[in-house]
C-alpha cells in the first residue's frame, strides 16, 4: 500500500486490518508481527535489566501467583513494539513513546502490533490488547541524524540544525 492509500483516523480509532496509517507529514505505519515471545527473550530481558522478579522467570511461583506461567517484562512487550515501528520508520523519526500496559504477555504469545491514529497497540492473537503506545514523530526525511537538539536530545530536525527554529 502507498501512503496515499493510508487510512484517515482520530485519536482512539483503529486502522482497518492489513491498511497503514499516517502519523504525521510522511511518517506511515503498517501492521507487523512479533513473537512468538520465548522463555529466552523473557530470561535475557530479565539479565539485561536485572529484574529477576519470579514471576517473570519461575513457572512454579507464576502459577501459585495465579498465571498460567511466567509473563514478559512489560517493557519487553514495548521494546517488541517499538522494534517494529522503528523498522518501518528508522531510529530518527521516533521523537518520543508513552506507554500503557494492559494485559500480561505470556511465552508462546504472537504479538501484532497494530497502527492506530496516535501510535500502536500491541495485540495478542486472541485479540486482547496487551499494550498502547502513543507515539510523537517526526518527518524521517527532515531529520539530520548528525545532529540533536542540546534541549531534548533528540535529533534536530533541518531547520533546528541550520539554527533556524
Amino acid at each position: 500500500m502507498t501512503q496515499d492509500d493510508s487510512a484517515t483516523l482520530t485519536p482512539g480509532e483503529n486502522v482497518p486490518p492489513g491498511e497503514n496509517v499516517t502519523l504525521g507529514e510522511n511518517v506511515t505505519l503498517g501492521e507487523r508481527t512479533r513473537g512468538p515471545v520465548t522463555r529466552v527473550q523473557i530470561a535475557r530481558y530479565a539479565g539485561a535489566v536485572g529484574d529477576f522478579n519470579p514471576v517473570h522467570v519461575d513457572d512454579e511461583f507464576a502459577r501459585a501467583s495465579g498465571l498460567p506461567s511466567v509473563i514478559a517484562h512489560g517493557p519487553l512487550t514495548v521494546t517488541l513494539a517499538l522494534d517494529a515501528v522503528v523498522e518501518q520508520l528508522g531510529p530518527q523519526a521516533l521523537r518520543s513513546a508513552k506507554a500503557r500496559l494492559s494485559a500480561p504477555v505470556f511465552p508462546g504469545d504472537e504479538l501484532t502490533v497494530v497502527p492506530t491514529a496516535d501510535g500502536v497497540e500491541v495485540r495478542k492473537a486472541d485479540g486482547t490488547v496487551a499494550a498502547t503506545v502513543r507515539l510523537e514523530t517526526v518527518n524521517p526525511e527532515t531529520v539530520n541524524p548528525e545532529t540533536v537538539n542540546p534541549e531534548t536530545g533528540q535529533p534536530a530536525t533541518a531547520p533546528e540544525a541550520a539554527g533556524t527554529r
